[in-house]
This record gives structure tokens, sequence and C-alpha cells, in this order.
């Protein structure tokens, strides 16, 4: 582990989509509560957090939020280590606007922050997101984002996002939407570069963008196994792929 590293113990989960693309089942769904194998896409999110011991965790919501307030309700019961606090939108203040919207965090500190519709589970050797956490170096990072060569992932339908001119990960990302690593909705960041943004509404991409402009944007390899749950399709294919592992 990188020396100086502050420990990380806190964790964004960004929940507040309508989940359009999977229509009609979020009509009356969100879409992290969407099922898969009897659990809900957010129960996954949540117990890879628990299970490397994240404890402090924030749910940014909008749409059908109460039924996520319920959930959490119960989760929490069962789970009563978890510190889980829900930030309800009034209007979508997209990625970046949901993430310093939240003004309990701790800004001083790293935070991990993902999407609500991306599962990724751990092969039985590595953990994916104890390597996520451990090589993040704020020294030199403002961004640590989890990649996926996407040859064995479910959901993702693109040609990639990013690559890296170095073949030894983590390494410094730049865009390219073609032959490129997909970025599967897993990070670590510097709260205080969201924070620092003076608009209110606006997506992470910008901050991406700038990190680029400063070598600040880094990405490591995935080693679990990923499923980007935005469609009716990858909710079949993710269902399948539990039947069988």
């Amino acid at each position: 582990m990188h020396k100086n590293i502050p420990e990380i113990s806190q964790a964004i989960i960004l929940a507040a989509g309508f989940g359009t693309r999977m229509q009609p089942l979020t009509f009356n769904t969100p879409k992290p509560l969407i099922k898969i194998n009897n659990k809900p896409i957010i129960f996954y999110i949540l117990e890879e957090l628990r299970k490397n011991n994240i404890k402090n965790c924030f749910i940014n919501t909008h749409y059908l939020s109460e039924k996520i307030e319920e959930y959490i309700h119960t989760y929490k019961k069962k789970n009563s280590s978890m510190n889980i606090k829900i930030i309800k939108e009034t209007e979508i203040l997209e990625t970046g606007g949901a993430i310093k919207n939240i003004k309990d965090k701790d800004s001083t500190k790293p935070i991990i922050v993902i999407n609500g519709d991306s599962i990724i589970i751990p092969n039985n050797s590595k953990n994916f997101l104890a390597d996520l956490i451990k090589n993040f170096d704020p020294n030199k990072m403002n961004f640590l984002l989890l990649l996926d060569n996407i040859k064995n992932s479910i959901g993702y339908n693109g040609k990639g996002d990013f690559i890296s001119n170095s073949k030894i990960f983590p390494a410094k990302i730049f865009r390219k939407q073609a032959n490129g690593l997909a970025y599967t909705g897993w990070q670590v960041l510097n709260p205080k570069i969201i924070d620092e943004v003076n608009v209110n509404k606006f997506s992470l991409n910008i901050c991406y963008d700038k990190a680029i402009e400063n070598n600040l944007l880094w990405g490591i390899n995935n080693s679990g196994k990923w499923l980007h749950i935005g469609t009716k399709k990858a909710l079949s294919e993710a269902i399948e792929w539990f039947k069988i592992n």
C-alpha cells in the first residue's frame, strides 16, 4: 500500500435515475431495486462495501425514492454496522452534481463512487474493490476508475471508453471510444475536485476531461465479473449467468 494514503471509509451510490431503458420494469420499481437471483441490484453493491469494511454510505435518490428508502431501512435492520444515508434530490443533478450535493461527506478524504446499476462479482482469488482502494494514490490521482476489457462483461455494448499508453496498471488514462477499456461505474475520487466546480448540476465527465489535461485521471483493471444492468436484455443475461455460477 502507498505511504500516507488516508483510509477510505466512505462511499456514494448513484441511484437517482429513471431507468428509462428498462421500462416497463421500472414503472413502479427504481432500477437499483430490480432483482437478480432474488436480490436487488443495490444489495450486491452494498455487500461489497460491507465486506470491505466501508461502513459509511450515501445513496442519492430521486425517482421512486421512497421505495429505495424502504429497502435500505430493511437492509440496515439486518446489517446494523452499516451507516447508510439517503440524499433525496428534488431535481436530478447528474453524476457530479449529486456528489457535490452530499454535504455530510468528508471532503478531506477519498471516496468510492458507484453507479447504481453496476454489479461486480469478485473472482475467487482477487478482491477488485480492495485493489481499487489500495491503488488510489491522492498524491498523483484525482480519479482512479475501475476499467474492464469488456470481453467477459454482461450488458456493455460500447467499444470502450479509455485507453492507456502503459501496459502496467494502475496507469494514466485518456479518452478513446474504440478498442479501449470500458468504465465499470466503480471509482475512487478526491471529492474536493467535485466541490470546487462552480455549478450545482453537472456531469463527472467535465472533471474527467480536466483531470486528463493534468495527468490526474488514472485507471486500473477489474479482476471481477462485471454486470452492467442498463437494459432488459442485460438483466436477462445477468439472470442466466447467476443460474450457472
